[in-house]
């Protein structure tokens, strides 16, 4: 299924998205180490971060047949409180010289991956895909007036569905869900010829903030995160 949660948001351009709010950086902004740290990054100056939508609704260009990066996984894919520039996606496509399709949406799931990547990787020409694989802990539930993604936090106090109160309280069954959606997309892009890599965003983005530096919404992976990412994904691509 083709549905997104960005399509509302096709065709547009905005400062602000998801968690990265004008609320949050004013609250940031009355604190001194934030002050310098946005200054030395140049994000205190308006427009500094803007998010550009597709008609698609990804943060990306316009799709067309062009030898492309496909990337997929959720709010540290997109890149929330960076700058395109400093995204993963972005900088491996400048490294390789391919455009970069970023298929990724806040709050997604492994499961949202792989439907997207059903439906896209065919129409789209991938010379390498890449997948930062959300945190396990959050499936997709399609319904038939909506899609929900479910995780411990956000499930209804009263749920009495066995699906939510026992499948998604048994950390096993997440672990095992986001193997599977690894493993159908890289057979996916096996079938399509195309290189597939794999990476999970509970390993490479949830490192402190002294190592990985931190977004403009104070709740996301920083710059130094994301390039700790292009390198290991460059070497893996090299290894090839």
């Amino acid at each position: 299924m083709t549905w997104h949660a960005g399509k509302r948001l096709a065709n547009s351009t905005s400062e602000w998205l998801s968690s990265d709010t004008p609320e949050s950086f004013a609250r940031m902004m009355r604190h001194y180490e934030h002050q310098q740290y946005f200054a030395e990054k140049g994000w205190d100056q308006p427009n500094a971060i803007t998010y550009q939508l597709n008609s698609e609704g990804f943060r990306c260009e316009e799709f067309n047949a062009d030898p492309c990066i496909v990337a997929l996984g959720c709010s540290y894919t997109v890149g929330i409180g960076l700058p395109v520039e400093s995204t993963w996606p972005w900088q491996v496509g400048q490294v390789l010289g391919l455009r970069v399709v970023n298929l990724a949406w806040g709050g997604y799931a492994a499961d949202s991956c792989f439907r997207l990547a059903e439906y896209w990787l065919p129409k789209l020409n991938p010379a390498l895909v890449v997948m930062l694989a959300p945190p396990v802990d959050r499936v997709e539930v399609l319904t038939q007036k909506e899609h929900m993604v479910y995780m411990p936090t956000n499930m209804p106090p009263t749920a009495s569905d066995p699906f939510i109160t026992e499948w998604m309280l048994n950390s096993e069954n997440s672990r095992l869900n986001s193997v599977k959606n690894k493993l159908a997309l890289q057979q996916l892009c096996k079938n399509l010829h195309t290189t597939c890599q794999t990476y999970d965003a509970n390993i490479y983005m949830a490192d402190s903030r002294e190592r990985l530096e931190y977004a403009r919404d104070y709740m996301h992976a920083g710059p130094r995160g994301h390039r700790i990412l292009v390198e290991k994904i460059l070497n893996d691509f090299a290894s090839k």
